[in-house]
């Protein structure tokens, strides 16, 4: 009985830390995303397809996870997703490098390792 207790304990820590990891990886992507909006170099991004591929990869992803601790990152994704949606969007502008597209490869990239 002890060792099936300390198994669904080690069990329970990984998964844990999965999450953790899952929630920083998230987080650290929407700050990104914030920093792009803010910084002036990038406002081309802000109606590029790969800011909005981002974007919807990351509204898509949000909305599969049902945890409280996403809430407020997928709204504001949502509304950000919903505004870039209402203006024209560009094809990509061949920028080198492109951040949404890079932040979208690390994003396929960790889903498919969580996954």
């Amino acid at each position: 009985m002890q060792a099936i207790l300390a198994s669904w304990i080690i069990w329970i820590k990984i998964i844990f830390k999965k999450m953790t990891d899952l929630k920083k990886f998230l987080e650290n992507i929407h700050k990104r995303i914030l920093e792009l909006k803010r910084n002036d170099e990038y406002k081309k991004c802000l109606n590029c397809d790969c800011y909005f591929g981002l974007l919807y990869y990351m509204k898509e992803e949000l909305s599969k996870i049902e945890a409280p601790a996403y809430e407020e990152m997928l709204k504001d994704i949502i509304l950000t997703f919903n505004k870039r949606k209402e203006s024209k969007i560009r094809q990509c502008l061949g920028c080198d490098p492109c951040p949404p597209a890079e932040w979208t490869t690390e994003l396929i990239r960790k889903f498919k390792i969580t996954r």
